[in-house]
């Protein structure tokens, strides 16, 4: 398996050829779908809602990686607290045992709270990364436009 370099996929990003604003707006949404409780769905989620939405494709499934097996239990933890928070729920989930069986059996238990805490983290995380995304690729393609014309 090749090795992914984090700098080349965000240079690749920065260079798609659509307007800041979108490629933004769609990395956003991907940040949106990335933080939804439906892993093992987001890839699908991102092709889909970009095509309904007339979103860039790369951008979207791009930001709908963010969220990966390395930070799942991170981002879902956070999005069952504040899912706990907001719906006043106080009976506690415990993360551990970390296995398939202890989230099923469980898991039941947790699922409207996960699921409210992605909509309000989602929508958090989204909307900062729309900017730093805006900013960046804007920066980018202001030095690149710069670096051809004095060619």
């Amino acid at each position: 398996m090749a090795k992914v370099s984090y700098r080349e996929l965000l240079r690749k990003l920065f260079s798609l050829n659509d307007t800041p604003h979108k490629i933004a707006l769609s990395f956003a949404v991907g940040v949106f779908i990335s933080i939804s409780p439906f892993f093992g769905f987001h890839t699908i989620l991102a092709i889909v809602l970009s095509i309904i939405f007339g979103l860039n494709k790369v951008a979207t499934i791009t930001g709908s990686w963010l969220n990966n097996p390395w930070t799942t239990p991170i981002v879902y933890y956070v999005d069952y607290k504040i899912g706990a928070i907001i719906l006043n729920d106080t009976r506690p989930f415990n993360l551990r045992p970390f296995t398939f069986e202890h989230y099923i059996h469980d898991g039941k238990y947790a699922i409207w709270d996960i699921f409210v805490g992605s909509v309000i983290f989602g929508i958090f995380m989204s909307i900062l990364s729309y900017f730093v995304i805006k900013y960046f690729v804007e920066k980018y393609k202001g030095r690149r436009a710069y670096d051809s014309t004095e060619r």
